[in-house]
């Protein structure tokens, strides 16, 4: 008899068969997350294999399309991974997910589509469209000047007065705004340029108000401002309606979700007749950081685990468990090779010893292979004290050394490192060649200093965090990591984030390559050992998130007196169950991903001071002492 949504499954092997290699089958908790048809959140442990669970809920959904009264499914993720993941895996039901009533896709299409475009288009005439800030300030300025004499005057005059670090009165246009107290400030100086009840915040507003009724016209950074209106106003409206239009919600990744999406989506589904997941695990939320002691994501009563991990080893279970945030244990229900962990403890003569340290335990293991991903990676790259280039000095030599001048060079790095499976080195290139075209289209800090790499940082958190976040995203996720495909990739994200005319602003000369694509090829963040044929690459926490290798090399990085590993030596010593502060807590989070990426090895290199006093951390790891084995 065909199973019906709201009923258990008891034979699962139609579906395995379906979904997971030969001869796996699904664990106890997964199957009981499958079964699971109420509104709660789902933690589940790294290498549980989720976004597969609810693929396997998604097809027997699909399989009982259409659903009573006409309601659909919506899946929301973060990027457009699950929706190609669906097509891969489910075929023809997918059709059936990715047609009305149904909704998968990102969660800011989602919020676009149903709640502020709607909400907009009572304002607008015209079909409502998102722009960068500088083109935005351009219109603006362009409407001011027509229609509001006095107006002008004043942004004129405040220009005058305070925009010395803006190239044009457009640009310092574009950094200007209504705070939630209604006053006129400009962004990234705490300047108010006029109180609430001043007759310039009122004009400044009419005019926002023309642009948005002629042009239909916002910015990147205005939707969620303008989708919480839309719930203080709607807000009862749209819980009923999506509650009619959708049985079935699910947010894919949610601790990665910030607090603003939380916000919106719990006002839209949470206590609603719609069944809603929340999915995710909230110790891995390494995008986010927390000022007080709330967690990111507030797990709510009903919640169901999936302990059971198809990764790793029962030996590398046992280390993150301690490092979990609820302290349940997670269990390997994978028949890996067992290895122990092996700890590297090593002196200031012997830090170098570390690398060819990891490529032993890699061979002696028997996990040497042509196609094996080996990573060595840290949570800090720039800082003060110990970064991950001081255990291999060519690492931060070569990117020395290979300068990208040109835009064609920052493309060929771009290009590069994604080819080695390093975002975070790509991101960082990315954010080397936008403070480079902001240079040449005028866009600069504070009392006029030139944005640097890290410097822009607070531009893009200022004017668009959540398009920037996904459009790095998106650029992983592209088939072809070619020169051309990336170089394409690249302009179709700057001018979402700059407007149209940004690449008319460089010149001529730095769109000329330095050096030929196909002769600068060198990896910078990849030590290659010639003798074992092994390659090690090196790359952030951040950067290899969601990624398996065969080996994992973690590399202890120090910052503000202290390092990542000594700030949870508490916990791996089970002295203590929570993280005093926010430093503790992200470091914390950071371990719990690293060491989580390995299927076979995990590797931790620290130095003499964190091991000192603290052995009894590490009780259950194999210690290679390089001291002594290297000792003179």
């Amino acid at each position: 008899m065909k199973c019906t949504i709201m009923e258990l499954i008891t034979d699962f092997a139609p579906i395995e068969k379906l979904l997971l290699p030969n001869g796996c089958r699904f664990a106890d908790d997964a199957r009981n997350v499958i079964n699971s048809w109420d509104s709660n959140d789902i933690l589940a442990c790294p290498g549980s294999g989720k976004t597969t669970v609810l693929i396997a809920k998604l097809k027997l959904i699909a399989d009982e399309l259409p659903l009573k009264d006409g309601r659909g499914v919506c899946v929301l993720s973060h990027t457009n991974v699950a929706v190609n993941e669906l097509k891969a895996k489910l075929g023809q039901s997918a059709e059936r997910l990715l047609s009305y009533p149904n909704f998968v896709g990102t969660i800011q299409t989602f919020v676009d589509q149903y709640i502020t475009f709607p909400f907009l288009r009572q304002f607008a005439d015209a079909s409502i469209q998102v722009v960068s800030n500088d083109d935005y300030a351009k219109h603006l300025y362009n409407l001011i000047c027509r229609t509001n004499g006095s107006l002008k005057w004043f942004i004129d005059q405040q220009y005058s007065t305070c925009g010395s670090r803006f190239e044009s009165v457009e640009k310092f246009l574009g950094n200007v705004y209504v705070d939630d107290q209604g006053a006129l400030r400009l962004i990234g100086v705490g300047r108010t340029l006029a109180g609430k009840d001043k007759k310039a915040t009122f004009n400044y507003s009419r005019a926002v108000q023309r642009l948005l009724s002629e042009e239909g016209m916002i910015k990147y950074n205005d939707t969620y401002r303008y989708t919480l209106l839309a719930l203080k106003k709607y807000g009862v409206s749209l819980r009923e309606l999506l509650s009619r239009r959708f049985q079935y919600v699910f947010v894919d990744e949610y601790q990665d979700c910030s607090n603003l999406q939380r916000d919106v989506l719990d006002a839209l589904f949470s206590g609603t007749e719609t069944i809603f997941q929340r999915i995710g695990d909230i110790d891995q939320a390494i995008y986010n950081s927390t000022n007080d002691d709330t967690p990111v994501w507030q797990v709510g009563d009903s919640c169901i685990s999936i302990a059971y991990s198809n990764r790793y080893s029962q030996e590398i279970a046992d280390v993150l468990s301690a490092l979990r945030s609820n302290q349940e244990a997670i269990i390997s229900s994978k028949g890996v090779q067992s290895i122990k962990p092996t700890l590297f403890v090593y002196d200031g003569l012997t830090r170098l010893k570390v690398i060819p340290a990891f490529i032993q335990e890699i061979q002696s293991n028997g996990l040497a292979k042509p196609d094996g991903i080996y990573k060595a990676i840290g949570m800090f790259e720039h800082v003060s004290g110990l970064k991950i280039s001081d255990y291999w000095p060519s690492f931060q030599k070569k990117i020395n050394q290979q300068a990208a001048v040109h835009f064609p060079d920052y493309i060929l790095e771009i290009s590069s490192a994604l080819t080695n499976g390093c975002l975070s080195l790509s991101e960082r290139w990315i954010r080397k060649l936008l403070s480079k075209v902001l240079h040449y289209v005028g866009i600069k800090e504070e009392a006029g200093k030139e944005y640097s790499s890290t410097s822009i940082k607070r531009y893009i958190s200022h004017n668009f965090p959540q398009i920037y976040q996904s459009s790095i995203l998106s650029l992983s996720q592209i088939d072809d990591f070619s020169y051309s495909a990336v170089e394409e990739k690249i302009k179709e994200i700057f001018t979402a984030l700059l407007g149209d005319e940004w690449l008319e602003n460089l010149p001529d000369a730095f769109m000329q390559p330095h050096r030929e694509p196909q002769t600068a090829n060198e990896d910078s963040h990849i030590f290659c050992d010639y003798e074992s044929s092994i390659s090690i690459v090196f790359d952030t926490v951040y950067g290899v998130k969601g990624e398996t290798h065969d080996a994992t090399l973690y590399l202890e990085t120090e910052t503000k007196k202290s390092s990542d590993i000594r700030r949870i030596l508490p916990l791996l010593e089970h002295k203590s169950t929570q993280c005093q502060n926010e430093l503790q807590e992200k470091s914390r989070r950071c371990v719990y991903v690293g060491f989580s990426r390995p299927k076979y090895l995990l590797c931790l290199a620290i130095s003499e001071k964190t091991y000192v006093c603290h052995e009894i951390a590490f009780s259950s790891w194999k210690i290679v002492d390089l001291r002594s084995k290297y000792a003179i």
